[in-house]
């Protein structure tokens, strides 16, 4: 489990293929690692961040910790991973249970499958169902909670500081990771989908003795339970918020109800989006309609994923000659209302002309990606620059001098590695410079909030000076990395990339 923690359970999977720890994986193997994974007592450092988009309009912040702290928290779980495994399966509703697979594209992921078939489930024979969502979930959890879910919260009180007890080790491993904070955790790394289903496998097996529910159904922190009478349903309710008032949590009150059976399954566009997918033989009235419906349903339905499911519903559809450059033109419309559609935009593109063998007119494409970058990097949206980035990489667009002066002003250590990368592949008009990023190579840089950036500046040979400047190059950690030659860049992913066919209901929509 460690190697795989390492390797694929590191980087947040929303970051584009050109962000990699495959390599990371070769520090497992060292015999004499650094003094920072190893000493008794972690030294705190400061993660880096990355801004995602989110449907609706909404935000969420990533977090990349330290490598050196990653590594001893993926150790607690490597060396624990039997008791984890053992807290996980508690949950009798979990469908996101942490699953172990070395094969996988992550180290430890969830099979949440088809989530309209298992609710269909737990439905039969109910009355009613208690829709539930944790409140700032990942943000809001308390660090010291995770002992107490371990170990009851008496006993983890009364040992605090006794490293005997794992739930302790985890505790502090993850305040070090994130510079002593107790209050929240990444957003990124497998660990905290781990530690998400510890803290409520054990709500789950509480609810399941305590309350008469007829069936269940959890996907992370959305819950939803079933029961045969309304006060059933009304004492499961109390009994959930006096679980998680324990662990220093609350429920989201905008999507907590009772409801009435029988109510949707799923999203009510998705049935109506669904019976509507174009074919090879559709004419361009068709796809027309279909995009049409599309923009309609998600103006209705603007906190749901509806462009994404539509356009992820296209992976796959063949589209015929006299139709391709109608499809292209509608696809990257969609970017410009829901930017978080663009890296399932550009698989859909890359798909229809491997399997046609249609060209993408690069000049649209880069109409479109300047366009997105023009209005999202003067406001910080850190995911769409770095997938603009990514995909002016994959189809060799053109990044305009104006766009790279206004990206070359972005607090985002993702958007600055990525563009000193796709600068040696002159994606950009011209070389450029950013007084910004430089200022980050300080003597404690590796230890600070753009640690990534600064290692790769120091492995990669950019911005000598700075680097030459700084302490990066005498910290041992930084220098055995390097000597491994971990890197957390893929520089061949943009010649190698393979856009695959998702599970549109555990991919997309949800």
């Amino acid at each position: 489990m460690l190697e795989a923690l390492l390797e694929k359970g590191f980087l947040p999977k929303e970051l584009p293929p050109l962000f990699t720890s495959q390599t990371l994986r070769r520090v497992a193997f060292l015999a004499t690692k650094p003094e920072s994974m190893t000493k008794a007592k972690a030294g705190w450092t400061q993660p880096m961040h990355h801004n995602l988009s989110r449907v609706g309009g909404l935000r969420r912040r990533l977090t990349i910790p330290n490598p050196s702290n990653f590594f001893r928290l993926a150790s607690v779980f490597a060396l624990n991973s039997q008791a984890l495994t053992a807290e996980w399966a508690k949950s009798p509703f979990s469908h996101t249970r942490p699953n172990y697979n070395p094969f996988g594209e992550r180290a430890i992921a969830s099979n949440a499958g088809d989530r309209a078939a298992v609710r269909a489930a737990a439905r039969v024979g109910a009355r009613y169902i208690l829709k539930a969502d944790i409140s700032q979930f990942y943000s809001s959890i308390y660090t010291h909670t995770i002992p107490w879910a371990l170990h009851t919260k008496p006993v983890a009180k009364s040992r605090m500081r006794d490293n005997t007890l794992f739930g302790n080790i985890i505790d502090s491993e993850l305040q070090a990771c994130q510079s002593g904070q107790t209050k929240g955790i990444a957003i990124g790394p497998d660990t905290s989908l781990g530690v998400s289903e510890l803290l409520l496998s054990s709500i789950d097996s509480h609810l399941a003795s305590t309350c008469k529910i007829v069936g269940g159904v959890r996907f992370i922190d959305d819950i939803e339970l079933s029961f045969s009478t309304l006060s059933d349903a009304e004492h499961a309710l109390i009994t959930l918020e006096a679980q998680l008032y324990e662990r220093e949590l609350q429920l989201n009150g905008n999507k907590t109800a009772i409801h009435e059976l029988p109510a949707e399954i799923e999203s009510i566009y998705v049935s109506k989006i669904r019976p509507i997918i174009p074919s090879k033989n559709s004419s361009s009235y068709a796809w027309i309609d279909y995009f049409n419906r599309t923009f309609e349903l998600a103006r209705r339905h603007p906190a749901e994923g509806v462009i994404r499911y539509s356009v992820a519903a296209l992976k796959g559809v063949p589209v015929s000659d006299t139709q391709w450059e109608l499809v292209q033109n509608l696809l990257w419309q969609c970017i410009a209302l829901d930017p978080g559609c663009l890296k399932i935009v550009v698989d859909v593109l890359l798909i229809g002309r491997d399997t046609s063998g249609f060209p993408i007119d690069t000049v649209v494409a880069s109409k479109a990606i300047n366009s997105l970058i023009q209005v999202s990097a003067p406001v910080g949206h850190g995911s769409e620059v770095v997938w603009s980035i990514w995909t002016s990489m994959l189809l060799g667009l053109t990044i305009t001098s104006e766009n790279q002066k206004i990206i070359a002003l972005m607090e985002d250590g993702c958007v600055a590695t990525a563009s000193m990368q796709a600068r040696s592949m002159d994606i950009f008009d011209n070389d450029f410079s950013s007084s910004l990023w430089e200022s980050w190579i300080t003597d404690d840089c590796f230890l600070q909030d753009h640690w990534l950036f600064a290692y790769e500046c120091y492995r990669r040979n950019w911005l000598p000076q700075k680097v030459n400047a700084s302490n990066i190059i005498v910290d041992p950690t930084a220098i055995i990395l390097k000597e491994l030659g971990v890197t957390f860049l893929d520089v061949d992913a943009p010649h190698t990339y393979t856009p695959t066919l998702p599970q549109i209901a555990g991919d997309i929509l949800y």
